[in-house]
């Protein structure tokens, strides 16, 4: 075991999921979860949402603290969450994201920004991060667990991932030098696709590994996305860059990583972990 914690962004209002239809495999539950809950609360197999699994993965990393942010109004996922952090004996601290009086929060920078600040003893020691709707491995949570030395993150390859092309273009691909961060290109267009097709098509999945007193002025002050009304991870970690104070090392895996962008997904992530398990 090791006292490295885990933060878990979710309170995202998973916009994407509730307006895509689904497929005929979905049952009037999940058609109902996927409309009205967060990403990572929708139940995926055994009667057991998304959430759990990536928690899982991550026990078996070694990982048994872990803090989960979710929006205001989520008492039957904070519920859940009480309950499985007594059934696999872990300890599970939840922190809110604050909307503003907005409609929706402003972004994941934002999220782990209200997380520190809720929980100050992030602000001075080490901890991961990742989404709560994507699958993530117990490889990708030792990979990040393993790096002492700098920020880091894992750098997927593209081709390892089982997207479709097009899916790539709402992803942010990753200028790598010398195994350190370069630059994020969030939303690619087919151009710069092209270009880093022909050395190595990589982006990020969203997981990282932190050191508080590093990154929180870097998401503290994250400006907001002028279209999306967002403070983006991907933005606050190049600003990190361009002040030459801290680097961000990279760690390459090929492998697939299920996520649960929209309803049909969820079949897939069902029979994923089906095969897997």
């Amino acid at each position: 075991m090791n006292n490295i914690p885990l933060v878990i962004l979710a309170a995202g209002l998973s916009s994407r999921m509730k307006s895509s239809d689904g497929d005929d495999k979905m049952s009037k539950s999940s058609i109902s979860q996927a409309n009205t809950r967060s990403k990572g609360f929708i139940e995926i197999e055994s009667g057991n949402p998304l959430i759990y699994y990536i928690i899982n993965n991550a026990i078996a990393s070694g990982i048994t603290i872990f803090y989960i942010i979710l929006s205001k109004n989520s008492d039957e996922f904070k519920t859940y969450l009480d309950k499985i952090s007594e059934e696999l004996k872990i300890e599970i601290k939840i922190a809110y994201q604050d909307f503003y009086g907005n409609k929706k929060p402003l972004g994941t920078a934002d999220a782990i920004c209200q997380t520190l600040d809720q929980y100050e003893e992030l602000k001075v020691s080490r901890f991961l991060v990742c989404n709560s709707d994507n699958l993530y491995s117990e490889n990708s949570f030792r990979t990040l667990i393993k790096s002492k030395d700098y920020s880091s993150m894992i750098a997927y390859k593209f081709d390892c991932l089982d997207f479709d092309n097009e899916r790539l273009k709402g992803f942010a691909i990753l200028d790598i030098v010398d195994s350190f961060l370069n630059k994020i290109i969030e939303k690619p267009d087919q151009e710069t696709i092209n270009l880093f097709k022909s050395k190595g098509l990589y982006v990020s999945m969203n997981i990282f590994s932190f050191f508080g007193d590093q990154v929180y002025t870097f998401f503290k002050d994250c400006p907001l996305n002028p279209i999306r009304n967002e403070k983006e991870i991907s933005v606050a970690l190049q600003n990190m860059i361009k002040s030459s104070k801290h680097k961000m090392k990279v760690y390459h895996l090929c492998e697939r990583v299920p996520d649960m962008t929209y309803k049909k997904d969820i079949s897939r992530i069902s029979d994923y972990i089906k095969k897997n398990n």
